[in-house]
């Protein structure tokens, strides 16, 4: 026999068949022409070659596993074989009849043991990962156990609980192919697979229908009997055949795909409760993918979008193969490098918003002495560490000019200028100040020397305290602050702010003017404000201390291209990197969705993707703004 064919699972009764090319009709009608002018030229002659194939029919019950007995019977001819009955069911001897519609499926097998002694019976075992299929999915089958190299498979598909005739319920493979064959010892196992035809009618044109009316409570697809004929060529004898029957799961594509989405549908409203219960600004997915002061995170909406499209297809694919699926590594790799990116972008801003560093500050520069030291006073300023980023204090340190160990004047200094007071008049000091922050004391910086005066200076008198600050705050998230001018005026207003309940103060400017606007604050958060004023280098007392909140921040979706919201620009970073997720992303949800499996992704763009995540991990750290 020649020809090709594959197989399903079912429970049934064998009927005898000849191998032969199954489901092509004219090469049916043609055979059993071909058997009446044989036997009519037999008749005409004197000589009568009776063929008889013997067939006993047993039950059998479907094997969910996918795992099937067989039986092996003459299939052209071979010596008489006594009828026998199971059942009720009688076979007669005949000649075998062509593998149709209605003779493929039968409804009771053949018995486990073939009626030739020493016959093996074969076996048949579906793949795990393929024991669910929908429509057009290939089965993947291995024959075990048999007597002989197979010499054609076709394989027939009906459902369980079908119960019409079989010339409308028994559908062929249109598609059977080898696959590999292995040997152990003296057995040699034969791998197909079968692709499978839509077993109802409707479903050809709308294949959502596929099994709806074959659903059961008890499993979560529609099971399927296959029956897989196989035929030997015998060299020394007649050709035999065998049928092997097991059951498959039909699944179904749309329904994986609803199952899918509603629990990502799940997913999301469980996060928004919790980003709403938490008071996170924005709305559904911006929500999802904000920071505490109302920024679109662009690490956080990558590692979304990952988890999304990774989890949801894990789901579909499950849905449809009915089997645990061992995801790529490739895959594994991506999401490690957005999960890293995610982290490395979090250690980069602390839990007040405010940019954490991991190593100590550097020194700091241009120390000099503000204005004319008194007889008691000696103003210092500075600039910060270049580099630095808040928070961070400065520790103040002095010693008699040129001599003895350095005696610490006061530490926690927010920031510049920072009045030395209590000196003894016309003595010689030198002065180091060095920064501290969460990585550590930075080195000092060279010291400088001031000398105080002999006397107080004739009409030079410290400026008078500030009053009058009020602070509001904008919608914008800056802050206005006004106060009431001091008469005669100072050299210089100096604004200074920090987050309530922290001790270091920050300088906003030592050259301030009233009103004044603070920009650059976090979003949502409440600062302490005060102002002091500067003259001929002498500090005024402080004002009293006022409060403001600045306003929630929106996050926005230009959010994860721009840099921040002080010196505005576009991160060419970010672009990068959203850019390249975005096409990753896009490229595995569409291969997952035509092929049913998680796609391998190429190296290259593995490679790619880390190398965007490195550059846009690299660039907040030099400028960390988000």
């Amino acid at each position: 026999m020649t020809g090709t064919t594959a197989s399903t699972l079912v429970d049934g009764l064998a009927t005898p068949c000849v191998p032969i090319d199954a489901g092509i009709t004219e090469q049916g009608a043609t055979l059993r022409v071909w058997l009446l002018i044989r036997a009519c030229r037999s008749l005409a002659i004197g000589v009568v070659l009776p063929s008889f194939l013997l067939c006993v029919v047993s039950e059998a019950s479907a094997q969910a596993t996918g795992g099937g007995q067989a039986a092996i019977a003459p299939a052209h001819g071979g010596a008489p074989a006594k009828a026998e009955s199971t059942g009720g069911v009688s076979v007669k001897d005949a000649a075998p009849p062509t593998i149709t519609n209605d003779n493929a499926c039968p409804a009771v097998v053949p018995p486990a043991t073939g009626p030739e002694a020493g016959t093996s019976r074969g076996s048949l075992a579906v793949a795990s990962s393929t024991r669910w299929q929908p429509v057009g999915g290939e089965f993947q089958f291995t024959l075990t156990e048999l007597a002989s190299k197979p010499e054609s498979v076709s394989v027939w598909f009906r459902w369980k609980d079908y119960a019409g005739p079989n010339s409308k319920g028994c559908i062929q493979s249109t598609r059977v192919q080898f696959v590999s064959s292995s040997s152990l010892g003296d057995s040699t196992s034969y791998t197909y697979s079968a692709r499978l035809p839509a077993l109802d009618g409707d479903a050809k044109v709308f294949p959502w229908t596929e099994g709806l009316s074959h659903r059961s409570l008890t499993s979560a697809v529609p099971l399927a009997d296959m029956f897989v004929h196989v035929d030997f060529k015998n060299s020394s004898g007649p050709d035999t055949w065998v049928l092997m029957v097991g059951s498959v799961g039909v699944s179904t594509p749309w329904i994986a795909f609803v199952i899918a989405a509603v629990l990502v549908v799940l997913a999301w409203t469980l996060l928004l409760r919790w980003a709403a219960a938490r008071k996170v600004p924005g709305e559904l997915f911006l929500r999802v993918i904000s920071t505490p002061h109302g920024v679109a995170s662009l690490s956080q909406f990558q590692i979304v979008i990952w988890t999304a499209v990774i989890g949801a297809g894990v789901v579909y694919v499950m849905m449809i193969s009915g089997n645990l699926i061992d995801i790529p590594t490739t895959t594994l790799g991506l999401l490690g490098i957005t999960g890293l990116t995610l982290v490395g972008s979090k250690l980069q801003a602390g839990s007040d918003g405010t940019p954490q560093r991991l190593s100590a500050p550097g020194a700091i520069a241009n120390l000099a002495v503000t204005g004319t030291p008194t007889a008691d006073t000696v103003v210092l300023g500075w600039s910060a560490p270049a580099g630095a980023v808040q928070p961070f204090t400065y520790t103040v340190q002095m010693r008699l000019h040129g001599a003895g160990p350095w005696t610490t004047v006061a530490s926690d200094i927010g920031a510049p200028p920072y009045a030395v007071s209590g000196l003894t008049a016309a003595t010689a000091y030198d002065f180091q100040v060095f920064a501290i922050n969460a990585g550590g004391a930075g080195p000092a910086c060279p010291s400088v020397s001031a000398t105080t005066a002999a006397a107080a200076a004739p009409g030079v008198a410290g400026p008078g305290q500030v009053t009058g600050l009020i602070a509001a705050a904008n919608s914008d998230g800056t802050v206005s602050l006004t106060w009431s001018g001091l008469n005669p005026a100072p050299n210089a207003y100096v604004v200074q702010y920090r987050i309530a309940g922290t001790l270091p103060w920050a300088t906003y400017s030592n050259t301030a003017n009233t009103p004044v606007v603070v920009a650059g604050l976090s979003a949502g958060t409440t600062f302490e404000f005060l102002v002091f004023a500067i003259t001929g280098g002498v500090a005024g007392t402080p004002s009293a201390v006022v409060v403001a909140a600045t306003a929630s921040r929106l996050p926005r979706w230009s959010d994860l291209v721009m840099s921040g919201d002080v010196n505005v620009e576009i991160d060419l970073t970010r672009v990068q990197m959203l850019l390249f997720t975005s096409i990753a992303a896009a490229f595995t949800g569409m291969t997952l969705l035509d092929t049913g499996q998680i796609p391998d992704i190429p190296l290259g763009v593995l490679a790619l993707v880390g190398l965007s995540n490195g550059v846009y991990l690299a660039s907040k750290a030099a400028s960390p703004t988000r």
